[in-house]
């Protein structure tokens, strides 16, 4: 399943990985849903200015000036990535891929 990221100055934030308290600040500020955001970040340019401000706070980064140019640049600012979650599970636990069986 594919999400949005966050192309911050110090690398990408994914919003899922984002803590629910960002989400409760981006909702107080804009007025919009948490479960709204995460699926469309850049619906108002407040809403894109404070999930971006947000996501730079995160990691430790100075936000740029943001463009309606540069949200959809090379690379945009809000991107679709896939899902970073193991594909293989082992009795609930992720487990490598080139490991061998192990017996329950």
């Amino acid at each position: 399943m594919a999400s949005f990221a966050v192309n911050t100055p110090k690398g990408q934030v994914r919003l899922m990985d984002l803590p629910l308290d960002s989400f409760a600040t981006i909702e107080e500020e804009t007025g919009q849903r948490w479960v709204d955001v995460i699926v469309s970040p850049a619906a108002s340019a407040k809403g894109a200015l404070v999930v971006y401000r947000i996501a730079c706070e995160h990691v430790g980064a100075e936000p740029e000036e943001l463009t309606p140019q540069r949200l959809v640049g090379d690379p945009p600012v809000f991107e679709m990535v896939e899902d970073d979650l193991p594909e293989v599970y082992e009795g609930g636990v992720p487990k490598s891929e080139d490991d061998p069986e192990t017996t329950g």
